[in-house]
């Protein structure tokens, strides 16, 4: 049995959390989550990891197989910069993640941290 059939349900109610994820300490992106346990859930999904490990910033990969990565609550530069980039994306139901750093090949808009 996986983590996520053991994980109790999120709570609807709840509003959700913006985190950012660290790879190896370093935070590239940032996503919201119903709480922290949503949010390991989300860092530990191995499609994401797999997404993560096929994209390059300058020509070098932004997760390694064997990197670590772990959600923390985004702080208030960074939850701007997703509140931007929500503003910005086209409505979807998907969730959003939104990138803090360039990624090769991709066309974003970039909010500067000030």
């Amino acid at each position: 049995m996986s983590a996520r059939e053991h994980s109790p349900q999120p709570d609807p109610s709840r509003p959700p959390q913006i985190f950012t994820l660290e790879i190896n300490g370093r935070p590239p992106l940032v996503f919201e989550a119903i709480g922290l346990a949503e949010a390991c859930e989300i860092c530990s999904d191995a499609d994401l990891r797999s997404d993560l490990g096929a994209l390059t910033s300058d020509g070098i990969s932004i997760c390694a197989d064997n990197a670590t990565l772990a959600p923390r609550p985004a702080v208030p530069e960074e939850i701007a910069a997703f509140r931007h980039a929500v503003e910005l994306a086209p409505a979807s139901d998907e969730p959003t993640m939104a990138f803090l750093i360039k990624i090769d090949g991709v066309m974003v808009v970039t909010v500067g941290l000030q």
